[in-house]
């Protein structure tokens, strides 16, 4: 009764919040804020007679439109972190600093929810204070050629991670050194001095690269190349691996 009134009112489906998709509920607020837009305000008010349920009041529309501003941006950032492609641990820390600017943003505008953007920036920095500071998870977001070095103006940490990143590349330097060796102990001993020099070169080549392309562009690096496979490889959310275990539950 319900699918069937809702269908014929306002010719889109009314959504059901679910415990597998954490953006559900912005979904169902979007939704019937598009039914309104769509439809007018008649075919949610025949909905709600049909059903014998409170009309929505101008205030609680008002309410829900804000709501829906202040949570999209912290819908795209779970859509993203939960993708099942073209996503890696790299987008952890640039989708939370360009959600976390946003939400600041967002305070100035709101009159309703004004206490909501706040609390939501306040939660993200208590649940992801230590993550944002792990040397591993800031290098697996410089490395990326999407981001690098234009996700967070903070100095401190840009100078931290690109000396953290230019210790690792000499850790990879010597690995192939020794894969590498040569027959004469003197070679050996002089080996590192001018591959140093050319992993620092290219660091800085990378960084200060003006190609806005894809992971093709990693090619041209080869060290950072490698670095960046071993650190951003895995996957920032489980939703994949959630979605995936659900399928085989039911196969």
């Amino acid at each position: 009764m319900a699918f069937e009134t809702g269908e014929h009112e306002c010719k889109l489906q009314f959504l059901r919040p679910n415990r597998t998709r954490q953006n559900s509920l912005f979904l169902v607020v979007e939704r019937i804020l598009c039914i309104q837009r769509e439809q007018g305000e008649k075919a949610i008010r025949n909905v709600c007679t049909a059903l014998k349920i409170k009309m929505l009041n101008p205030a609680d529309m008002g309410f829900l439109a804000e709501y829906t501003a202040v949570m999209n941006p912290v819908a795209m950032a779970l859509d993203i972190l939960q993708g099942e492609s073209h996503v890696h641990m790299g987008f952890l820390l640039p989708t939370l600093s360009q959600l976390q600017e946003k939400l600041k943003k967002l305070k100035s505008s709101c009159k309703v929810c004004r206490s909501l953007p706040a609390a939501l920036q306040t939660g993200i920095q208590k649940r992801f204070r230590e993550v944002s500071q792990d040397p591993e998870l800031i290098a697996a977001a410089i490395l990326p050629p999407k981001f690098r070095t234009c996700w967070t103006t903070e100095e401190v940490i840009l100078k931290a991670e690109l000396d953290y990143i230019r210790n690792h590349l000499e850790e990879n330097l010597d690995e192939d050194i020794l894969a590498n060796s040569s027959h004469s102990d003197v070679e050996d001993f002089f080996a590192a001095m001018k591959s140093e020099n050319l992993q620092a070169e290219e660091l800085e080549r990378y960084v200060s690269c003006s190609s806005v392309g894809g992971l093709a562009i990693l090619h041209s690096f080869p060290q950072i190349k490698k670095l960046s496979i071993k650190v951003k490889t895995s996957l920032p959310g489980s939703a994949a691996c959630e979605r995936l275990l659900i399928m085989l539950h039911y196969y």
